[in-house]
């Protein structure tokens, strides 16, 4: 029976899917805002804090904790009370674990809220991929993926700019500021349409399947979960080993001002967003596969030049890391939607991308840990090797260009 939010080949998506992608649009703003400002706040808060290298990589890791648990729990519920209702139930989640930050100076303290916050966030990815996929037909469906989590770069933009400001104010003005997800999830409410769980719910004497973590590990699926989570633990332990500690970095080994540092994340940022959806046009074409091995050689080599290149190149080659960072961040949302069914894609999706972050829960706290003992410069040349894991997990992947196709019929058989 088609589904009154399936897509017709012949239209490129649902009369909703603007604002679909606009409301996803705004609530994966936060990801990346959330973890930016805590690696330009990082300085300030070692100082305000008391705390090691090690102490503050562990702030991040244990946000990425909470982001893992939270795929979990909210991908659950996005596929049994709706991925609506999942999203600004994460919106929420993540604005009241933010404010609190603003008035503890006790490390024990922010990394219990650390872990708060970071739950919030994990349940964004997973539901906002599924909408998108559902109201985008195939043939647009890289590009509106790609272009909502290109916002990931934005967050990090308007981080980086707020950064400029509030760290010579206020740095907590960083942290306030991240709490206006509340106001997001109310514009979602009204902007993103019922799901199919919504509507059933209306429906009395309706029986619906209910969906777990098992679906996960069944059958076939199971090595593809697996593999799509290893990618991502590459993918996500080579940037975030990368971007926790570069604004560290460029202030205490390059000399930086807190105003240059700005400046040299908000060009890395910009780079990115170019990247996303460079990298996904191109993934249309040649495949998701090629492109993403071919992204992450290219994020470690340009991760080795950054480290050796002199302060007045290195101002412009962040632009260029920043790009090759937006491809398989861009490629990633319409792969592993491709990748997964419709009945859990959400869960699925949200799974393996937030699992994924144990590779950014190891990697920040690694590299402050051998910065602290042998130079931040030696920490982060451990990155690219991460990046070079991703090779394997991409290779024992299938290639989903043509795949997308089948499913898009299935959608409306």
């Amino acid at each position: 029976m088609q589904n009154s939010v399936n897509v017709a080949q012949s239209q490129p998506g649902t009369p909703q899917r603007w604002q679909v992608l606009a409301a996803t649009f705004l609530s994966y703003f936060y990801d990346s805002y959330d973890l930016i400002i805590l690696s330009i706040a990082m300085p300030v808060i070692i100082n305000v804090l008391g705390i090691s290298l090690s102490q503050g990589g562990l702030l991040s890791s244990v946000s990425m904790i909470g982001a893992m648990v939270g795929s979990i729990v909210l991908g659950v519920v996005a596929e049994n009370k709706g991925r609506k209702f999942a999203i600004i139930l994460s919106l929420v989640w993540f604005g009241i674990a933010t404010f609190p930050v603003i008035f503890i100076t006790h490390f024990g303290s922010w990394m219990v809220l650390r872990f708060f916050t970071g739950f919030g966030i994990g349940g964004v990815w997973g539901p906002a991929v599924a909408l998108l996929t559902k109201h985008w037909n195939a043939e647009y469906r890289a590009r509106a993926n790609s272009f909502m989590l290109s916002t990931f770069a934005l967050g990090g933009i308007a981080a980086a700019l707020l950064g400029r400001f509030s760290l010579s104010v206020d740095w907590r003005i960083l942290f306030l500021v991240g709490s206006t997800s509340i106001l997001v999830a109310i514009y979602c409410y009204f902007a993103i349409p019922a799901d199919e769980t919504d509507k059933l719910k209306a429906e009395k004497n309706v029986v619906r399947e209910k969906i777990g973590v098992g679906v996960l590990f069944k059958g076939e699926i199971a090595k593809i979960t697996i593999l799509a989570t290893l990618l991502n633990v590459a993918n996500m332990g080579g940037y975030w080993g990368v971007s926790s500690w570069v604004p560290t970095y460029l202030k205490t080994v390059r000399g930086l001002s807190v105003e240059r540092m700005a400046n040299f994340t908000i060009v890395m940022y910009i780079g990115m967003f170019i990247g996303y959806q460079a990298w996904s046009s191109l993934a249309d074409k040649i495949g998701r596969k090629k492109v993403m091995a071919l992204c992450f050689l290219f994020d470690a080599v340009s991760v080795i030049m950054y480290l050796i290149l002199p302060n007045e190149v290195l101002f412009w080659w962040g632009a260029v890391v920043g790009f090759g960072f937006g491809g398989v961040f861009g490629v990633m949302g319409a792969y592993y939607g491709e990748l997964f069914p419709e009945r859990f894609r959400a869960l699925a999706g949200g799974f393996c991308f937030n699992i994924g972050r144990l590779g950014s829960v190891l990697a920040p706290f690694t590299v402050g840990l051998i910065g602290q003992y042998y130079g931040l410069k030696v920490g982060l040349e451990i990155t690219p090797a991460v990046f070079a894991l991703g090779l394997i997990a991409v290779a024992l992947l299938p290639e989903t260009m043509q795949k997308k196709v089948l499913h898009e019929k299935e959608s409306i058989a």
